[in-house]
């Protein structure tokens, strides 16, 4: 019992947090709509559209993940309901919003934690680890944008799909009004989203504490044994997993009682890195995919997400062991 009141409190708590910024997208971007503001962000989002050749609903989700990449994913979803941009244009824009989280999460985060423990050069090594799949990511969806059809691309003739929308004359309304409007509007799609995120919030949370998901513990021993670490790092990197500060804390420890080199703790950190990528996919980041997205489109971004961060944090695994090693 203990389990599942420890699952269900997790769970309420993750749904308030996400299901508020969720229920504010939601609302937020059915306002604008109904205010024609979202037309004003074009000249902003135009360089990111341009770059991508994705159509302007892509780049202003662009902009919304600078803030907030649940926004951004809910605005994506809504902008498909909605039948303004392709099951094409989701998987790109999908990957396109969870880039700026890996230039901002780690310089807000990690970087702190870092320099005031190890040196700059294990500091850029990691650093590069998040900038290199920022970089993918963006590479990956303005791949995708070249098979968008001509007439969709903002600047290649063709009006932006978000100057193109007509708002039809309406009664001016109350602020009050425009939200019950907007609620209205939304309430379906947000009632989805919460339902879905709470039941598979709740469902991996069940098999985390249940010990069901202890296997990945014998996935860091051979990984460790394969980069040549010792085993006093199994347990930094198994904590890094549920907690990178914690884990880069221990790592820490152990380098400054001697137990490790700088450049073990670096490997020691890009194995970290690595194996929590599918962990955290897995019991974090699916649930709010499937949730916002569905099934289908929900599974897909979470693999090709999960796929490039696994492709930018090995190969620079690889490169730390190819130069650094002696």
């Amino acid at each position: 019992m203990d389990i599942i009141f420890s699952s269900l409190e997790f769970t309420a708590d993750l749904v308030l947090r996400i299901g508020s910024i969720m229920l504010v997208s939601l609302l937020g971007i059915e306002l604008s709509i109904q205010m024609g503001h979202l037309k004003y962000l074009t000249a902003i989002t135009k360089p990111v559209a341009r770059l991508t050749r994705l159509p302007s609903e892509s780049a202003i989700s662009f902009l919304a993940a600078i803030g907030s990449t649940v926004a951004a994913h809910t605005m994506t979803a809504q902008f498909y309901a909605d039948g303004r941009v392709t099951s094409r244009v989701l998987l790109a824009t999908g990957v396109l919003n969870t880039v700026p989280v890996h230039f901002r999460k780690p310089l807000a985060f990690y970087l702190p934690v870092i320099i005031p423990l190890f040196d700059l050069r294990l500091c850029l090594v990691y650093m590069f680890a998040f900038w290199l799949t920022g970089l993918l990511k963006l590479s990956f969806a303005a791949a995708m944008g070249r098979g968008i059809a001509p007439g969709t691309i903002p600047g290649d003739g063709e009006e932006d799909q978000i100057e193109r929308i007509e708002h039809p004359e309406q009664p001016r309304k109350t602020i009050g009004q425009m939200i019950k409007s907007a609620w209205l509007a939304r309430k379906k799609m947000f009632i989805r989203m919460v339902t879905l995120l709470a039941g598979m919030t709740f469902f991996f949370q069940v098999l985390l504490q249940s010990g069901m998901l202890d296997w990945f513990e014998s996935v860091i021993w051979p990984l460790a044994l394969i980069v040549d670490l010792p085993a006093t790092v199994v347990a930094p990197i198994s904590a890094y997993i549920f907690s990178p500060v914690m884990g880069i804390t221990l790592l820490f420890s152990l380098m400054d009682q001697a137990g490790i080199t700088e450049y073990q703790a670096m490997i020691a950190l890009l194995v970290g890195g690595l194996v929590t990528i599918p962990v955290t996919r897995f019991w974090r980041t699916l649930p709010r995919y499937i949730a916002i997205y569905g099934l289908k489109f929900g599974s897909a971004l979470c693999g090709i997400n999960a796929g490039i961060a696994l492709i930018s944090w090995s190969l620079t695994l690889a490169g730390v062991i190819l130069c650094c090693s002696h």
